[in-house]
């Protein structure tokens, strides 16, 4: 008796009604989810960029369906993965893996790291001779004007630009610019891949 006293104070028309509307909301899902039948949602139920990543049969859903960004890797059938990953390249020569040089050479043309056998640098040019241990003639190059570290302090390199060129057999040729294009000394990074 208690109870049932305790329980009609406590009902509202608001709680019966919360109550009620979420009874009506789960039970229709659970509905929709039972009697649904396969394959019966198609393109003329689907709201523009409505859906995120469900899965659906093909033709049903077109693109403008779907939300950018929305579909992941994982959401595609592995026969579709394959077919976008596209043809293998070239194979490379057998049996020779492909080398990575690498200098890191200060503003005045010391090796601060990497596997380059010497460096040379004239004083107030912009020219830097990087030498490594096999022919790099035939490799591709890449320099960044970096900061490097000279002993305890870090040196900055200017804003500017650099270039790199072959400098026959064991030499790359790096020179350095500073913004306007004036040649000027500066710390780089270097990597030449064969």
């Amino acid at each position: 008796m208690t109870l049932m006293r305790r329980l009609r104070g406590r009902l509202t028309y608001a709680n019966v009604t919360a109550s009620l509307a979420l009874f009506i909301a789960l039970g229709g899902t659970g509905y929709a989810a039972v009697t649904l039948p396969r394959n019966s949602v198609g393109h003329a139920q689907l709201r523009n960029n409505a859906i995120g990543t469900k899965e659906l049969r093909t033709g049903a859903v077109r693109s403008s369906d779907i939300r950018n960004r929305t579909i992941r890797l994982s959401d595609l059938a592995k026969s579709t993965r394959s077919t976008l990953a596209g043809t293998p390249g070239p194979a490379g020569p057998a049996g020779k893996d492909a080398l990575t040089y690498r200098a890191i050479i200060d503003r005045v043309g010391g090796r601060a790291g990497g596997n380059a056998q010497s460096s040379a640098h004239t004083r107030s040019t912009n020219l830097y001779r990087v030498e490594f241990r096999t022919d790099v003639s035939a490799c591709s190059y890449s320099a960044t004007l970096a900061a490097v570290q000279n002993g305890p302090t870090l040196e900055q390199p200017p804003a500017g630009r650099i270039t790199v060129q072959s400098g026959g057999g064991l030499n790359v040729l790096v020179k350095t610019y500073d913004a306007a294009g004036n040649p000027t000394e500066a710390p780089f990074h270097l990597i030449v891949a064969c």
